[in-house]
């Protein structure tokens, strides 16, 4: 896969999963597998499942930049995967920047002195699993969140109509 096609892809998966928060990790630079926790996507397919489950192959960039609270704390820059992901980080966008994908990610833990941040990442490949272990391609993942928001779409203007009737 060529470089952009990869930052494309990660931008896909964390845009796909907003809302979503990666709770648990495993895995080092070479496979990382994250846990995003992204009901409301995710029971669509069953509606047992809660969760997804994103593999990054071949990692070059992967760090997190984290809001400091409060503000006046000196700034820390997390490195190494086990700090980056001790905290559940809630994805709010991704964009693509200077060779990275970017992530905005909130963390709402008081336990820690950050509130949230940005996370950096780069790499070979990224691939995405349901519950089950099956594995879905961007299309499809993109097919059931579109799905989602027309339906959210449908209801709230469906609602509106209700009320200006009454």
């Amino acid at each position: 896969m060529d470089k952009q096609k990869a930052l494309e892809d990660i931008r896909d998966v964390f845009s796909i999963f907003h809302d979503g928060t990666i709770e648990t990790w495993n895995g080092n630079q070479e496979l990382l597998k994250l846990k995003i926790d992204c009901e409301y996507l995710a029971e669509r397919i069953d509606k047992s499942y809660a969760s997804f489950y994103a593999e990054f192959e071949k990692i070059e960039t992967l760090e997190f930049n984290p809001w400091m609270n409060p503000i006046n704390q000196p700034q820390t820059l997390f490195t190494n995967i086990e700090d980056i992901f001790q905290a559940s980080l809630e994805i709010l966008s991704a964009e693509i920047e200077n060779g990275f994908v970017k992530i905005t990610c909130n963390q709402h833990n008081l336990d820690f002195n950050y509130c949230g941040g940005t996370l950096l990442v780069n790499c070979k490949n990224v691939k995405v699993f349901d519950e089950k272990n099956k594995e879905l391609t961007i299309d499809e993942l993109d097919k059931i969140r579109n799905e989602y928001w027309n339906e959210v779409k449908e209801r709230t203007e469906k609602s509106i109509i209700e009320k200006e009737r009454k």
